[in-house]
């Protein structure tokens, strides 16, 4: 309580002493702040957050906007920023390639949440034909044994609560889906052994619903802005879906391993060790070189 307290009163000193620092670093380097974090820093997630920070707390309407929409025009950012900060090309000219590449990443991100909650917000229907058929697709991936019906006990097995997977994916929406069928599409081996440890007498933990909640930890994780260290460091394009599925495959398999090195009693330890691994996560995408990869992901492919 006193480290967060501590923390919110250095935030706020250095958020009122900020502009007498760019003034007096303007003044000794002839630079302005994003032509100074540009060059001072290597490509990654410190530049780019570094930009983004001055961004959204410069007094000019036109650079916050850059950080906040998702139909920002990258060329034309670009040059309003250079006339606005009175950088000459012919003078710096790696500004424009740089700064460039930093606002092609930021606007990534802002595109990837929208994307994102779309996606979220798309209920799932047994009346809809696509979403009976992904989750079918689900089963084939899975399981070997024939469903008798759509509506069946048998859904349990993968770690559904009852008999209509459905209802296990209200909060997520379709996203949910999407992503229990992404993983066991992509890395069936990894996704099948995390299954059959599910089924563990006294460890195991509903594969399905581990999955969507899953989905819902690493949503969290983008809406806040911390996948920002991952993807800035993973990519210099803007981040596609199938690269937040792959953070969401790399959460999953982490935190089956989390979940069973903490050795927990029953099932009824798993909000705990949840947030244990939620914090644990959160602190490791603090780190400036984090990207989150595990064995099982091929990054070569």
């Amino acid at each position: 309580m006193l480290g967060e307290l501590w923390t919110g009163l250095l935030a706020c000193l250095y958020s009122n002493l900020r502009p007498m620092f760019k003034w007096a670093l303007r003044w000794a380097t002839g630079k302005c702040e994003l032509l100074r974090l540009s060059y001072q820093h290597s490509p990654g997630a410190l530049r780019t957050k570094s930009i983004e920070y001055s961004l959204k707390h410069s007094k000019n309407g036109q650079l916050n906007r850059l950080v906040k929409e998702a139909d920002t025009n990258i060329d034309a950012a670009v040059v309003i920023v250079m006339k606005t900060k009175y950088i000459y090309p012919e003078v710096h000219s790696r500004f424009e390639s740089i700064f460039r590449q930093s606002l092609v990443q930021i606007n990534g991100y802002i595109k990837l949440q929208q994307t994102v909650e779309e996606l979220r917000l798309v209920k799932y229907s047994s009346e809809n034909a696509d979403h009976e058929k992904k989750l079918m697709k689900l089963w084939g991936l899975l399981e070997e044994e024939k469903l008798t019906s759509r509506v069946s006990s048998q859904w349990k097995t993968l770690g559904f609560q009852g008999d209509d997977p459905m209802t296990d994916f209200r909060g997520m929406g379709i996203l949910g889906l999407e992503q229990l069928i992404y993983f066991s599409s992509h890395y069936p081996k990894e996704a099948k052994s995390i299954l059959s440890r599910s089924h563990h007498p006294t460890t195991g933990c509903s594969f399905a619903i581990v999955g969507i909640n899953m989905t819902e930890l690493v949503y969290t994780l983008l809406k806040k802005g911390h996948l920002r260290t991952h993807f800035y460091n993973g990519t210099q394009s803007p981040p596609s879906l199938q690269d937040y599925h792959e953070v969401y495959c790399y959460a999953f398999s982490e935190f089956d391993a989390f979940w069973l090195s903490e050795k927990p009693k029953d099932v009824m330890e798993f909000g705990p060790v949840r947030e244990k691994y939620r914090k644990k996560l959160t602190a490791k995408l603090k780190e400036n070189n984090m990207v989150l990869t595990a064995k099982f992901q091929d990054t070569s492919s």
